[in-house]
């Protein structure tokens, strides 16, 4: 079985080097970065599994590489930070990290971590292959859910407007969106929509969800005069509703 490859970035070298032995002896291929120069030339030349990554850089924020990253998801992203502030650990979170970790860390838990964002990797990489091996015709009847016009293609993780054009996503707010279209008509709380997100259980920050969906009412907008499909459940989370008639349904 190949080891799972991970790549740091941390301008630390204590830091780095202890990451580096500790993952190592956990049986991780590891790699370890100082700038997030090096961080693009290394990425460009290999894929990596898990990405570990500092946000106060020396030529920059780290938090500039994780929407890119995220757009992969058989791949994890782990932050790394001495700051405090729940901006940061909101903000990353939204934009696809897996994880926060605020230095100083121990290392029992931050391998801990390591392995937790890894399950839902692989869990990732095994639908991809499923989804790559499906014939395109059951592509298109299983994993597309269409709604007003919108198509999510769930295989692909692609969701395009009525006119067909493709509409930008990040990792977090297609997870929340497929998460809410599977369960058309119920109310899912902030918990459900959080796991729903992180793919695994997650200390849940009202914010953040409140976050993504207000930024996801701006990308899919309803037609005119209609109310958004996202409906707000106050006191307990949010629910998905498309008016009668206007759902094309899965397919």
């Amino acid at each position: 079985m190949l080891q799972p490859k991970v790549l740091v970035l941390d301008d630390e070298d204590e830091i780095a080097s202890m990451l580096d032995h500790a993952l190592s002896r956990d049986g991780y291929d590891v790699s370890t970065v100082r700038t997030i120069s090096e961080f693009r030339d290394k990425q460009a030349g290999e894929a990596f599994d898990i990405y570990i990554i500092d946000l106060g850089l020396p030529d920059g924020n780290g938090m500039s590489l994780i929407q890119g990253l995220s757009r992969n998801p058989a791949c994890g992203v782990i932050i790394l930070s001495g700051r405090a502030a729940d901006t940061d650990r909101i903000v990353g979170l939204e934009i696809g990290a897996d994880d926060y970790i605020q230095k100083p860390f121990g290392m029992r838990e931050l391998a801990a971590r390591v392995r937790a964002v890894l399950r839902r990797t692989q869990q990732n990489k095994k639908a991809q292959d499923h989804n790559a091996n499906a014939s395109s015709n059951a592509a298109n009847t299983e994993s597309a859910i269409e709604f007003d016009g919108y198509r999510l293609d769930l295989g692909a993780r692609l969701l395009f407007a009525p006119d067909g054009n493709e509409i930008d996503l990040t990792t977090a707010e297609f997870n929340l969106l497929a998460a809410l279209l599977n369960r058309r008509g119920q109310v899912l709380d902030r918990d459900q929509l959080m796991n729903a997100v992180k793919g695994r259980d997650w200390e849940v920050y009202d914010r953040s969800v409140d976050s993504l969906v207000s930024r996801l009412r701006r990308k899919v907008p309803a037609p005119e005069g209609r109310p958004h499909y996202i409906r707000t459940v106050h006191g307990i989370g949010y629910a998905f509703s498309v008016s009668s008639g206007s759902a094309a349904g899965d397919r």
